[in-house]
């Protein structure tokens, strides 16, 4: 029998209550950003002050810093960067509701954070690297094969950190994601332990569409200039 994959592929399955600390990490124009505004439009609060067009928690990304140096697990930097990042998070897991944030780079330190979550649903987003590369070297002029390597480091990290958490924790295709994106906001609810309403489905389902663009879920998006 033919069976197709799945857009959202459960690696450690998550009780049915909400998730808080609801953590999306990939790559950099890998996915995330339409995996965090989906999340927002199912109700899930992903952060007070968000970035414009990347649906980023400001205040976690402003206690992080640079990413430059944090790939170093012993490094200096990482630990620097943690120190600021958990109370930022402490003050968010005092929230009963669902939550959680986005953060491309976020393999550099999910293994750390992850016990700092009242409830974790931990997501790596995948995309095809060549896309994904392509699209940083189209906006920031970075050497094509330096953005693709970039990439697959990045998702070397995610697959690593996948196989050894005992958090729940799932794996995301965005390319599945786009072709079926009714079944991949069911999924995404199932796994978040979210009730969603009518409503905020069809406004996620409508968010995961390849030519709108995945920036503020607010936003109308972009016609003809959007994911691919």
């Amino acid at each position: 029998m033919y069976e197709r994959s799945e857009p959202l592929l459960t690696i450690n399955a998550a009780p049915a209550t909400p998730g808080r600390g609801i953590f999306v990490f990939g790559a950099p124009r890998g996915g995330t950003s339409m995996v965090a505004g989906a999340l927002s439009l199912l109700g899930v609060d992903m952060g007070r002050r968000q970035g414009h067009g990347n649906n980023e928690d400001l205040d976690i990304q402003e206690a992080r810093g640079p990413v430059g140096e944090l790939a170093d697990a012993e490094g200096k930097a990482l630990a620097a960067a943690l120190e600021r990042m958990r109370p930022v998070i402490a003050q968010r897991a005092e929230n009963s509701e669902a939550w959680g944030w986005k953060d491309p780079h976020g393999a550099f330190y999910a293994p750390q954070v992850e016990a700092d979550l009242p409830a974790p649903r931990l997501m790596a987003v995948f995309r095809d690297p060549q896309a994904a590369a392509q699209r940083v070297h189209m906006l920031t002029e970075r050497p094509l094969f330096d953005a693709l390597e970039d990439t697959l480091k990045l998702y070397e990290r995610c697959r690593a950190y996948l196989a050894q958490t005992t958090q729940p924790a799932a794996m995301v295709s965005y390319e599945k994601a786009l072709v079926r994106p009714a079944l991949f906001v069911a999924q995404l609810a199932a796994f978040c332990g979210l009730s969603p309403g009518r409503e905020q489905i069809e406004a996620a389902t409508a968010f995961c569409y390849p030519e709108r663009g995945h920036g503020s879920p607010t936003d109308p998006g972009w016609p003809n200039r959007g994911a691919f």
